[in-house]
């Protein structure tokens, strides 16, 4: 009588398509071993998958047959797929367990080895679960490809979508609880004001955790307004699709993202170090060495005190609120006449309007342009269809037909963000410009932060209880000053070039609540 010990296995992909089961696996081998008057030393079932031998149940098999060596001749099996999946490693683990002194039989594909045809038999049994496994990936990939030319993601939902199915129960992304975070995220960015891993760590805080690696692979994917990148493989050059999901974010504020990372937007503005008790630092500077002025407390006999000072060994020291109500004091002082503010919305919405058409032309210009490159295509799938050209004449057309688009999206996409809000924006610049002090002392720290970069982009000096710009633009002094040119009387700005505002505001500078 000899020794076996019975091996079954099933996963549970293979259990829920094909119906496997230990137990019929089990039942088979018990009435095999009864037939053939063997006597089971062990039975080891595992549910792992077979792409390799590191299952729990087969470890403690080969722990077995070595403690026993020589007590177990054979390892039993219903069908060689339940031993392994993959021909090479099968292979080698049949070799070890024959010095084992183990053989293995598969009751329901039996070999007689003695004859040396059969190990081509074998090679196939051994094969064809491997064979049947790279089929099946390869149909499940490619048929995820064509899932998403067709605008479908299918893959595990990335930060900001979850995923669900639609009302024809196939696969589609919907927005998460994360979706707002996320476009929170892209609109900061947009501003060009955070580099990149201090605005993650800021989003962090309020609930965003993401790793710096996958946040920048956030606000690079084009997934988020709605559009899917598919990436090149084999003859296939990589492309981006239109989604069937629901954006998060506009097409326009993306591609402003885009340009943020890549350097062709800078904003005129240095991040400084957030604390709420000093809103300037960072724009300020000594006026004896030119360094840039920090801001810390001082314990005194009436309580704590707030500074602004000079790390250079300098004297140069002011309380903090001293020289908050004298900059908010200056603020008020900088006032552009409603004459004048008048004349100039004017002079604007009809500098707008003449460029209206010359954009919408533009606009028409760019949408044919992409017609007849999407008409290119079509002739050239047809040519392909029909012979006439080979594969790689076609991806390469449609490889530049793709490069094309993207950049006549990118053109359309800016030309759309002059369209529609001209007025508001306008409005809100000449309000701004007539109440600095009042909505500066309105805002959040963040908001005054910003208000103080992106109205003086030049540093600022504060000495005898007055501010001072090191490099005073014109134009705005023109707008915010009686300077010549105006019938009125000086009044409000000094016009001494020392103390005038460089008031330019940078582009990107639209309405928003501070």
């Amino acid at each position: 009588m000899q020794t076996v010990v019975i091996y079954t296995r099933v996963s549970t992909d293979e259990q829920a398509e094909k119906g496997y089961s230990l137990a019929d696996q089990e039942n088979r081998l018990r009435k095999y071993c009864e037939a053939k008057n063997y006597e089971i030393a062990q039975h080891f079932q595992d549910d792992h998958s077979a792409k390799t031998f590191n299952r729990p149940e087969f470890q403690k098999f080969l722990e077995y047959v070595k403690k026993h060596k020589g007590l177990v001749k054979k390892l039993l099996i219903v069908k060689w797929d339940r031993f392994s999946r993959n021909m090479e490693l099968s292979m080698n683990m049949i070799s070890t367990l024959m010095r084992l002194g183990v053989s293995v039989e598969a009751i329901e594909q039996p070999l007689d080895e003695s004859i040396p045809e059969n190990l081509l038999m074998k090679a196939f049994y051994l094969a064809a679960p491997q064979v049947e496994n790279a089929r099946r990936s390869l149909n499940t990939f490619n048929g995820m490809r064509r899932a998403m030319k067709e605008g479908r993601y299918v893959s595990t939902a990335p930060y900001g979508f979850k995923n669900s199915r639609d009302n024809f129960n196939k696969p589609i992304i919907v927005h998460s609880e994360m979706a707002a975070p996320i476009r929170k995220a892209f609109e900061l960015m947009a501003t060009g004001m955070y580099p990149i891993e201090v605005l993650r760590k800021k989003l962090w805080k309020e609930g965003l955790k993401i790793s710096r690696s996958n946040f920048y692979t956030v606000l690079t994917n084009p997934i988020y307004c709605g559009k899917i990148r598919i990436k090149a493989f084999q003859d296939e050059p990589e492309e981006v699709v239109k989604g069937i999901h629901e954006p998060i974010i506009s097409e326009e504020l993306f591609y402003d993202v885009q340009d943020v990372l890549a350097g062709r937007k800078k904003a005129k503005i240095k991040y400084a170090k957030v604390n709420e008790t000093y809103p300037l630092r960072g724009h300020l500077i000594c006026p004896r060495c030119g360094k840039v002025l920090t801001g810390s407390s001082a314990q005194g006999n009436g309580g704590k005190y707030y500074y602004y000072h000079c790390t250079q060994g300098c004297k140069e020291r002011h309380k903090s609120d001293y020289v908050h109500s004298q900059f908010e004091k200056w603020l008020s002082s900088i006032k552009m006449e409603d004459s004048f503010a008048e004349l100039y919305l004017a002079v604007m919405e009809d500098i707008f309007k003449l460029n209206e058409g010359d954009r919408e032309k533009e606009i028409k210009k760019l949408e044919a342009k992409k017609a007849e490159n999407a008409s290119l295509l079509k002739r050239s799938a047809l040519k392909l269809a029909n012979d006439e050209i080979d594969k790689f004449v076609y991806h390469t057309v449609r490889e530049k037909v793709n490069e094309e688009n993207r950049k006549y999206d990118m053109q359309i996409s800016d030309y759309k963000k002059l369209e529609s809000g001209f007025s508001d924006y306008v409005k809100y610049g000449i309000s701004l410009l007539t109440n600095l002090d009042t909505y500066y002392s309105a805002s959040s720290l963040e908001g005054k932060q910003k208000m103080v970069g992106l109205i003086f982009p030049e540093k600022l000096r504060f000495s005898n209880s007055t501010f001072q710009t090191t490099n005073p633009n014109e134009v705005l002094t023109l707008l915010c000053s009686t300077g010549k040119g105006f019938s009125k009387k000086e009044t409000g700005l000094s016009r001494r070039k020392s103390e005038k505002s460089c008031l330019v505001t940078p582009s990107g500078f639209k309405p928003e609540t501070f």
